[in-house]
């Protein structure tokens, strides 16, 4: 017998149901204590039930962090993602040094003292709160979302959002009343990148844009020459989701996906390099930090989505997710991209949705 059925797409749904039955079992027992025999029940089982919630709640979390990477979710799914993955650090964080108090407890033979007692118990509630939000959150995801589910179904469609390529006559750049934007290439691709993106470092001149036909589909071809060239999105926005269709088979070097710039020198980003590396991480004052690196394999045009949502930090590849980071909440800035190398870069187009 297989530990993860066909159905289910990573092992969290069948872990996460064993911490919410166990802590509840051990807040109930520890209620009824207070009315049955000592030889019925006692705060020692007690604690031996928090214990193993405890134990089983660290499991449920580290298979949740490795489920939300391998499930690719909707734009409104994201801050629920956070969210959950919040509320169940919390939880783990909470009933964990709960658990310590209680062997402190045991220990130094206070459980004697009902005062101390109801103490422990009364301690314990705002950890059912914890777990209550934990499991509603991971209940929207799922029930609201999708998240995870039809995975019999997801086997067969592979297909990723918008698959199609663009078609449109004329570039279209749209914003909406939100604040959200999307950018279709079209025959005037190099005068909507030259009126709506400013140039932090090198020039328009520098990358040689030009737009052109690949089948009944508009690309703006970039061609880079070794010399830097960042450019950005004139419009700020805090809690990004940006989604890119590139092609770099033709590229040299590192293409970085930035968000949350602030200039040249404080910026967020997602790099993807020639030499097959997908990074994460943050320049603060011109200082380079790297929060998570992987490595990825894929050619042709990609899609490509980046993610920064208060603390957390994630990028995709044709759905399946490629690097998924940690830091501190950033400020609101602009979106762009900063390449370093030799070669040609293919954009389809480049769309922004707010996390709100």
């Amino acid at each position: 017998m297989e530990l993860i059925p066909e159905w289910a797409p990573n092992i969290h749904p069948i872990l996460v149901h064993f911490p919410i039955a166990i802590i509840l079992l051990a807040v109930l027992m520890d209620l009824m204590n207070f009315f049955l025999p000592d030889d019925w029940w006692d705060d020692l089982k007690s604690t031996i039930l928090y214990g193993v919630g405890a134990i089983s709640a660290i499991a449920a979390y580290y298979s949740g962090t490795w489920a939300a990477d391998s499930v690719f979710l909707p734009s409104q799914a994201q801050n629920v993602l956070n969210s959950h993955s919040d509320w169940a650090l919390w939880t783990v964080w909470f009933f964990v040094g709960y658990v310590v108090l209680r062997i402190g407890l045991h220990w130094y033979k206070t459980f004697d003292q009902i005062s101390v007692r109801m103490a422990a118990f009364i301690l314990a509630l705002p950890g059912v709160f914890l777990l209550y939000e934990t499991g509603d959150h991971g209940a929207e995801l799922v029930f609201g979302y999708g998240a995870g589910t039809g995975q019999l179904l997801q086997q067969e469609e592979t297909t990723i959002p918008g698959d199609s390529l663009s078609t449109q006559s004329n570039t279209t750049f749209e914003v909406t009343d939100s604040g959200n934007w999307s950018w279709e290439i079209g025959p005037n691709g190099v005068s909507t990148l030259l009126s709506r993106f400013q140039w932090l470092e090198g020039s328009v001149q520098d990358v040689e844009p030009v737009v052109i036909n690949r089948g009944e589909n508009h690309l703006l071809k970039l061609t880079a020459n070794s010399t830097s060239n960042f450019f950005v999105q004139k419009r700020t926005a805090q809690n990004v989701q940006v989604d890119y269709y590139m092609d770099l088979s033709e590229f040299s070097g590192e293409v970085s996906l930035v968000n949350h710039v602030q200039d040249a020198e404080n910026y967020d980003f997602v790099t993807l390099s020639s030499d097959g590396t997908i990074s994460q991480g943050r320049v603060s004052d011109g200082n380079r930090e790297v929060l998570a690196e992987e490595s990825y394999s894929s050619s042709g045009m990609l899609f490509i989505r980046t993610v920064g949502n208060e603390t957390h930090f994630r990028a995709y590849i044709n759905k399946e997710m490629a690097v998924h980071g940690h830091g501190n909440a950033p400020e609101a800035g602009n979106v762009g991209l900063k390449i370093d190398g030799n070669g040609t870069i293919l954009i389809d187009s480049i769309s922004l949705t707010q996390l709100n």
